[in-house]
């Protein structure tokens, strides 16, 4: 995992951005605003047919991103085709457009189908965990070779630890881990939030653990900040397999952000868990 001398928290932490594109932000905004140039950006693409993957929605970051030295978090999402329908044309569609980014000396950590065990639920994704393991393994042979990809395995937070286990693809299969989840109280810390699926999946297997999103919900400024402070000041040097950390900086159901129109005093808060 190469990095630049980017953002780190105050416990050394690399750290990163998801910025808000379809309200107009961009990763170039946010390193204006804090005054570090991110680690890890953040982007989202959909796989919308069975017919092809363009990756039009990545590479249309492909400048930007490569101005700012950040590894690109892509997260691609089979939305168009069922797990069944990840051939290896689709995977090899995939592979094509990560080459773009590390033929360019992009590092890509490729964050295939996210949040599978949650996504399944109302259908955004279609199939069952061993048709998923199938299309991960395909997308994984399909990339396995380029310089610079590594594959990014990343459940939706679950009540039970055994309930990510039929989703694993298997350490062979797999060069990060991480979990998505928001906090919800101001007693949580990396320890009772992220604690035992870190034990589970990147201290056993020995992995790169990454948070590739993560806020709160609700968007309350005192809970947003407690957070933000646990995961970039407090020592977490506990868990030597974490890596980076990803804030999602977007609007949706809730304000998210704890930098871009947060005001000038928020900001500021925020940017005290820095260096």
């Amino acid at each position: 995992m190469p990095y630049h001398s980017g953002m780190r928290g105050r416990n050394g932490i690399y750290w990163g951005w998801n910025p808000d594109v379809e309200n107009g932000d961009n990763i170039t905004m946010i390193n204006r605003a804090t005054g570090y140039q991110a680690t890890t950006v953040s982007y989202f693409s959909q796989i919308n047919s069975p017919s092809g993957f363009d990756g039009h929605q990545l590479l249309r970051h492909l400048d930007e991103v490569k101005g700012t030295g950040a590894a690109l978090i892509a997260s691609v999402m089979p939305n168009g085709l069922s797990f069944n329908e990840v051939t290896p044309a689709i995977a090899a569609d995939i592979a094509n457009v990560v080459r773009q980014f590390t033929d360019q000396g992009i590092e890509v950590w490729l964050r295939f189908a996210h949040e599978m065990n949650w996504y399944v639920r109302p259908g955004t994704y279609r199939g069952n965990s061993t048709q998923f393991l199938k299309a991960w393994r395909t997308v994984y042979s399909a990339v396995k070779d380029i310089e610079g990809c590594m594959m990014f395995w990343c459940p939706n937070n679950a009540k039970t630890m055994d309930l990510y286990e039929e989703w694993w693809p298997g350490p062979e299969y797999v060069d990060i881990v991480g979990m998505d989840i928001y906090a919800s109280k101001t007693t949580a810390n990396f320890r009772n939030i992220y604690g035992g699926f870190y034990d589970a999946y990147a201290k056993k297997y020995n992995k790169h653990f990454v948070i590739p999103e993560t806020a709160t919900k609700p968007d309350d400024v005192a809970l947003k900040q407690s957070w933000l402070k646990a995961l970039a000041s407090d020592d977490l040097s506990a868990y030597p397999c974490l890596k980076s950390i990803s804030w999602f900086e977007l609007r949706k159901s809730f304000d998210y952000r704890v930098v871009i129109g947060q005001g000038n005093e928020v900001m500021q808060e925020s940017l005290k868990n820095f260096r």
